[in-house]
């Protein structure tokens, strides 16, 4: 998932080129998802070469050659105590800079750092659930109290963040387990969420471009499904598929192409990772390797590194 949910509403019909970081997670993420993006992509554990303030300055030095229509904090989990000065730098950034900042988070630091994301304003705040149930959830996340801290965080999230910043709740629906996020839109109602995004479980591929898991036939009754239940408790329900894993052969039907959101310019999509390197567009969909070119900050303007990427 490129910007998996973190783009604010907006921005989607834009065609200016969106950053997306991922940030160091000193001692690794909190959580243990098995279907984790940044696991397959091989983005764990690497050496952290870029600092806080490189991030800051990739965005500065980016901005200044082209146009930016957003910047979005992927994780590794970017309200980590020791990570959370990152994030800051590059939320304060984007907000000097005047360009829409997001951040999507498995919400178990969200209560600890409410009054900075208030001020740092950041136009789209995702939290990742992916159960309507405690059990499940813990389960999938292999850790005990995930849910329940998830879920407080979300609550007082609802109630102090201003009107700048879209709340949303995104899920990863897994083959075979739509069952688990049926309850989802009550559970959103009850904690005064109202906005929800769903995402096709994705593997990362080495011999090809990755995509959606499992039968699209298959998935897309499942978030026909999922809409139905969002449509009947009041809740905005909208499907992402950044690089078009779902696209059906014919024309669309009603449902793609109102609920189902992908980029205008899928090429314009540029993810950095600590050790300095960077994927575009679909490349994103494949893991790291040795050839993926990697920005230095010592020696590289990042918006002359950004176009020798094409």
């Amino acid at each position: 998932m490129a910007v998996e949910a973190a783009l604010p509403s907006y921005v989607w019909d834009s065609d200016g080129t969106i950053l997306t970081f991922v940030i160091p997670a000193f001692g690794g993420c909190n959580l243990a998802c098995p279907y984790c993006f940044i696991d397959q992509r091989g983005e764990n554990n690497l050496p952290d070469t870029l600092w806080a303030g490189d991030y800051g300055r990739f965005v500065r030095q980016v901005i200044s050659s082209r146009p930016v229509a957003s910047v979005c904090v992927q994780g590794y989990e970017p309200l980590l105590p020791d990570t959370f000065p990152y994030t800051r730098v590059i939320l304060a950034t984007g907000k000097w800079l005047e360009i829409p900042t997001s951040i999507v988070t498995n919400g178990t630091y969200l209560t600890d750092w409410l009054d900075d994301l208030r001020i740092l304003s950041p136009a789209r705040l995702s939290v990742s659930l992916d159960a309507a149930e405690a059990e499940a959830h813990d389960r999938q996340r292999r850790k005990r109290g995930a849910f329940a801290t998830t879920l407080e965080g979300l609550r007082r999230a609802a109630a102090c963040l201003t009107e700048n910043t879209e709340l949303v709740v995104t899920s990863v629906l897994l083959p075979k387990r739509r069952a688990q996020l049926d309850g989802m839109p009550k559970l959103l109602g009850e904690i005064g969420v109202n906005r929800w995004v769903v995402t096709a479980l994705q593997k990362v591929q080495e011999d090809r471009r990755g995509g959606p898991v499992g039968e699209r036939e298959k998935t897309l009754a499942d978030l026909r499904i999922l809409r139905g239940h969002a449509e009947a408790a009041g809740i905005d329900f909208k499907v992402d598929d950044e690089f078009d894993g779902l696209a059906s052969e014919g024309k669309p039907d009603e449902f793609e192409k109102n609920r189902i959101r992908r980029l205008i310019d899928r090429d314009g999509v540029y993810r950095l990772v600590p050790d300095g390197r960077c994927s575009k567009g679909r490349d994103i969909l494949q893991p790291l390797s040795d050839k993926t070119p990697r920005w230095d900050p010592r020696t590289m303007d990042a918006g002359d590194f950004i176009r020798g990427l094409g």
